[in-house]
């Protein structure tokens, strides 16, 4: 059982308006996997279909092996799939701790608490800013924040929608060193939707690449043909 998760024919839409249109693809487990395209193309709505935020008006959602396309939302947090939406979502008027502790309602079961040590050692200045309003950090630290809040869930896979968005180089490669760690130590599966072609190198075992709501090719990292993946990118 390699698949940790697996998308077939899926379509999903706002309204009348189709947004994809039949996308197959798959997330192995203990890898990044790497959705990429030009703006608009869908993969932010695939995102949010894959977590239940947008029915699924055709098609199937595989996570172990479980179709989890009528699944509510909580639920397929609670399954082990965890979310940083594009944006962040951080709830400015909460301190980074109370940010965090958020997150502990994909827990199942048991006390809603997390380990600081834990998330600390990934996120040192989380620790630093402990007790400050999440309003009042940078767009690199919020990232962060959000990155932390998703973990103290548990998951099995990590979501993340273009975490490198407006966040300097610095801290995109202390992220980039913590998903590393994620899935070499924890075991944990990522599928990333992300714009920069050198961030994604650094951690992607597989792309897919979506044109007009499906994916219209799909590589791995030993055979990327990175001049033709820019093509998708570019305007």
């Amino acid at each position: 059982m390699n698949k940790i998760l697996e998308t077939k024919d899926l379509h999903a839409a706002y309204g009348q308006s189709t947004i994809l249109w039949g996308v197959d693809m798959q997330v192995k487990r203990k890898e990044v996997t790497t959705i990429m395209g030009r703006n608009g193309v869908g993969k932010t709505t695939l995102m949010r279909t894959i977590m239940g935020l947008l029915k699924t008006t055709e098609g199937d959602i595989q996570f172990n092996e479980d179709n989890i396309k009528s699944y509510p939302t909580y639920k397929r947090a609670q399954r082990g799939i965890g979310y940083v939406p594009q944006g962040r979502e951080i709830i400015p008027k909460l301190t980074v701790y109370e940010n965090i502790l958020i997150g502990t309602e994909a827990l199942p079961s048991g006390p809603k608490t997390f380990d600081e040590d834990e998330i600390y050692s990934l996120f040192p200045i989380l620790k630093t800013f402990r007790n400050r309003m999440g309003g009042n950090l940078s767009g690199g630290q919020q990232q962060q924040l959000a990155i932390a809040r998703a973990l103290v869930g548990k998951p099995q896979l990590l979501i993340l929608d273009e975490p490198t968005e407006g966040i300097q180089p610095s801290i995109t490669l202390e992220i980039a060193d913590v998903l590393k760690k994620l899935v070499a130590e924890r075991d944990m599966s990522i599928l990333l939707v992300e714009q920069k072609l050198d961030f994604a190198k650094i951690l992607t075992d597989q792309y897919f690449i979506m044109d007009r709501g499906k994916v219209v090719r799909n590589f791995t990292k030993e055979n990327a043909d990175y001049d033709e993946l820019k093509s998708y990118l570019s305007v």
